[in-house]
Parts: C-alpha cells; structure tokens; sequence
C-alpha cells in the first residue's frame, strides 16, 4: 500500500481559487457568493467525472456467488491506463475541492466525515438493514430518527477507530472505516463504480440545494444559523464519504492522488 496521507496534510496545503493555502486564509468571513461559486466549480468537476463514467465498464448485479467476478475487479480499474490516469486525477481534484469548500464554510472536513459516519450507524443498524438497499426511514419506528429528528450532528460525537487499519486521520484509514462499514451491512454487492458515481452526483445536488435561493449577497456567519451550517457539513461529507467509497471500488489511490494535484502545484 502507497503511504497514508492525513487528512491535516491535505486541509493545511490544498490552495484555495487564488493559490493560497487553505492555512494561510485568515479565518474572516467569507461572502456568499464566493461560496457559491465554489459550489459551481463542484459541480463542473463532477460533470467531468460524470463524462468519464459514460464510457467506463458497465456494472452488473452481484449476488452471493462468490465465483462471480466483482465488476470492480474489471482489469479497465485494476490494470494502468491513459483514461483511468484521467479518472484517478479528477477524483483527486474533487476530494482537494470539498477541502475548499469545507474552509470556506468554516468546517473541518475530516470532523464532518466522522460525525456522519457516527450519525450514519445510528441511521442504519447492522442487524436491520443487512443485505437491504432501503431509506434510513425504513428504520425510523426503531432508531427515532425521521427526516425531522435526530438529524443534527452538531453534538455527535467524531466516529472512533476500533483498529490500527481505521486510523481516523489518514485518507486511507477513513476509507477503511468505510469499506468495514458497507460489508458489514452487505452493501457491497451494490457497490459498484457507476452505482457509487451516481450516488455521489445525487449529494452534490443536496449540498447545492442548500444554497440555491440564498443569493449572492451577505457574508456566511450573518445569513446562516448553525443549524444551516450543520447541514452544509453533513451534506459535505456524504459527498465525500461516496467520493472515498468510489475511489475504493475503482482500485484508486484517493490521498496519493490528491497529494500528487498538491505537489504538482507547488512546483509551478
């Protein structure tokens, strides 16, 4: 395995839209419409990851037949070419822009992706949704949290580690965290890449739904309540958490890659 990158590195030294470092902003407000663009740019990314997706191997349904070939082990992911060098960078260029916009919001992305993965397993116990592909409103009745309550994770604690290899600091530990999370529940036979790529285009959406009607004017502390901020935050990190998963199932390096986008910057 290619050597972990902590989430710290890529937050202290991923440049913002003017090629300063995120730990060299002053922590002042920062305009709506400065957030918003960054908004945009999110979506461009994606639309060229999207591009990319369109001529990538087709997914297939698993099923528990072990002798069945994953989709994710189709040697266009597992073996080197030009075109999965283009997916593996843009992917990277993606998790260093949800670094952007989490600044820019005043958010620790690393801490939003661990209060959501806490939030997600109260959401969807092991022993109820196993092998399940349903809504967390499936399970409302059992875990109390419906699409008004028990949403907040304002006061959720950060998910912890339960081994070296879920080391909650490094890209490739979360992302450990992630797999463990998806086989426990036997999410993995729905995992795969185009699947995933969706999904995560589906949470874009979300985010950029939080900020659609809130025009271009005013700063962020004064035209958004801590509640609103909470849901950039979660709404950040579910991004990210299918942006880790993607990366996973398509064999790709996630930290190295995005550390690699930070080199090549700092030696132009």
């Amino acid at each position: 395995m290619i050597g972990r990158v902590d989430f710290a590195y890529l937050r202290d030294n991923c440049a913002t839209t003017n090629d300063t470092k995120i730990s060299e902003v002053e922590p002042n407000n920062n305009s709506i419409a400065t957030i918003r663009d960054l908004i945009f740019e999110l979506g461009a990314i994606t639309g060229m990851i999207c591009t990319t997706f369109m001529s990538v191997p087709h997914d297939f349904n698993r099923t528990d037949d072990e002798s069945r070939p994953s989709p994710n082990d189709d040697p266009f992911w597992t073996e080197p070419s030009p075109q999965k060098e283009e997916l593996s960078r843009q992917l990277g260029e993606l998790f260093l822009h949800l670094f952007r916009i989490s600044a820019s919001c005043h958010l620790d992305l690393c801490t939003c992706v661990l209060k959501k993965i806490e939030l997600n397993g109260q959401k969807y116990p092991v022993e109820l949704c196993k092998g399940k592909a349903g809504k967390y409103t499936d399970y409302s009745e059992h875990t109390g949290i419906t699409t008004t309550e028990g949403q907040c994770t304002i006061n959720t604690p950060t998910k912890s580690s339960s081994n070296d290899m879920e080391d909650t600091t490094t890209v490739e530990g979360i992302t450990i965290l992630i797999r463990n999370f998806a086989d426990e529940r036997l999410w993995h036979r729905h995992h795969c890449p185009r699947n995933i790529a969706l999904a995560m285009m589906g949470e874009v959406g979300e985010l950029a739904e939080i900020f659609q009607w809130k025009k271009d004017e005013g700063e962020l502390d004064m035209k958004m309540t801590e509640k609103e901020l909470d849901k950039v935050g979660q709404e950040v990190a579910d991004v990210t958490i299918y942006l880790l998963r993607l990366a996973d199932v398509c064999h790709v390096q996630l930290g190295d890659e995005a550390r690699k986008l930070i080199e090549a910057c700092e030696e132009d």
